[in-house]
């Protein structure tokens, strides 16, 4: 019972596990806005490349 009292008075990992999740935030949050952004990039690429052709 000791042994369980002592593992839940320990806050030596607390930070740690904070700022994994707030960089796991970080992550999922950069994924979705370059997946958002990606397809808006990619056809202003196309429209640009079409011009070029069309242009010579």
């Amino acid at each position: 019972m000791k042994l369980f009292k002592n593992l839940l008075a320990d806050t030596r990992g607390v930070a740690a596990v904070e700022l994994g999740l707030i960089l796991g935030l970080l992550v999922i949050g950069m994924v979705g806005t370059v997946s958002s952004l990606g397809e808006s990039v990619k056809s202003s690429f196309e429209d640009t490349a079409q011009k070029v052709a069309a242009a010579s």
